[in-house]
């Protein structure tokens, strides 16, 4: 309804009849009512975008306060765009931004970041028995083994691979490209210190 009187409003301001359509490139004057409508959708997307910064900053730094070694994945992520479904919700989620910030925030507060090789098959291997299975599709939330018969959740078999890859076996897998000078196969020990919530970002 606001379109249509806004619309009226400004066929009336250019000399036209309202009834009548307009010839066809004619640009009409920018009304008040569009002016307040395209100020209120700014400021919504205005609150969504600082919502997610403060979101991305505070889950970034708990982690890297928290925890002595932090591991992520380098994923594939203009590769995973390409499927029409998911592309809106990967691009909202900020993989980079989230990335980006672990970097710097870890070498802050001394926590070890270990990225992931792109083609380790976290999801797919058997956290019991180490056996990939090569058949595991996107839409499987929960798969079984079929060389173990266990059965795995497939966020949480994924976190523990991951955190083996860190811990354990398959050290050479993961990349340090933060944590300068530390040799393949080793992780520093640290302390364990974590900062004072008052100098989260700062003294």
């Amino acid at each position: 309804m606001e379109n249509t009187i806004s619309t009226g409003k400004a066929k009336q301001q250019a000399g036209f009849d309202q009834g009548a359509p307009l010839p066809k490139g004619t640009r009409l004057p920018v009304t008040n009512n569009r002016k307040k409508s395209a100020l209120k959708l700014a400021k919504k997307h205005n609150r969504i975008v600082n919502l997610r910064a403060d979101f991305t900053h505070k889950l970034t730094t708990r982690l890297c306060r928290e925890n002595q070694t932090v591991v992520i994945e380098d994923l594939h992520v203009r590769g995973m765009i390409k499927n029409e479904k998911l592309a809106r919700a990967i691009n909202d989620v900020g993989f980079g931004e989230i990335r980006r910030q672990l970097e710097y925030k870890s070498s802050r507060y001394n926590t070890n970041l270990m990225i992931a090789n792109r083609w380790y098959p976290s999801t797919k291997l058997c956290s019991s028995c180490n056996k990939v299975n090569e058949k595991l599709k996107l839409s499987d939330r929960t798969w079984t083994c079929p060389h173990c018969h266990v059965t795995h959740d497939r966020d949480v078999n994924a976190a523990i691979n991951l955190k083996r890859l860190t811990t354990e076996t398959v050290l050479p897998e993961a990349n340090h490209l933060v944590t300068v000078g530390t040799d393949i196969g080793m992780v520093p020990i640290l302390d364990g210190k974590v900062t004072s919530v008052r100098y989260e970002c700062g003294r």
